[in-house]
């Protein structure tokens, strides 16, 4: 009986080492190529979501903009399950939903901007729109994975000037939300 619970744990362990060097690799495959486009969130949040973000900002100390990415993408990530089985909407409420890429994109950067003015960072978030997404220098065949919306952060603070590109919706599928070596081009935020 031990020997069979041993074989098994190896076995379970073994498929999810693989698991996750599959994902790995995947991950660091993806290519987003221009042109990118940029412009501000266009997210409307309803009262009670926004009192619940304005409640959070308020208890959080944020001192760096990677504070506040990271607190944005723990509220993004508990509001939103990636989906593509619906139209998109740019308004949110309290009660966690499927949300796209796009969606994703919206409220990160409408949640990072209100984070950002409360604790006086320099810095602001552009929704970035990539027109061509590939996983192995191929674009999946598949209505929705063609393209890929994700965040620019233009960092603005003293000395550190530089940009920061975060996708939301990989961070919540575990896939980590830094995009530094996987955008091919020049992005502009629209300062």
């Amino acid at each position: 009986m031990k020997k069979k619970a041993r074989v098994f744990i190896l076995a379970l362990l073994a498929i999810v080492g693989l698991t996750l060097f599959a994902i790995a690799l995947t991950r660091a495959n993806v290519g987003l190529s221009g042109p990118h486009t940029t412009r501000a969130s266009s997210a409307s949040l309803d009262k009670p979501l926004e009192a619940a973000i304005e409640f959070k900002l308020r208890e959080a100390r944020l001192a760096t903009v990677k504070d506040a990415i990271e607190l944005s993408l723990r509220m993004t990530g508990a509001r939103l399950h990636f989906g593509l089985g619906h139209p998109t909407r740019l308004s949110f409420g309290a009660d966690e939903r499927e949300a796209n890429c796009i969606e994703y994109a919206h409220l990160f950067a409408r949640i990072f901007d209100m984070a950002a003015a409360r604790s006086k960072l320099h810095a602001r978030a552009y929704v970035v729109h990539s027109a061509r997404a590939e996983v192995f220098e191929k674009v999946v065949p598949l209505p929705g994975l063609r393209d890929h919306d994700w965040v620019v952060i233009e960092d603005d603070t003293p000395g550190e000037k530089k940009q920061w590109f975060v996708d939301p919706a990989f961070e919540d599928a575990w896939l980590g939300w830094d995009l530094t070596h996987n955008v091919k081009g020049d992005v502009k935020g629209a300062r």
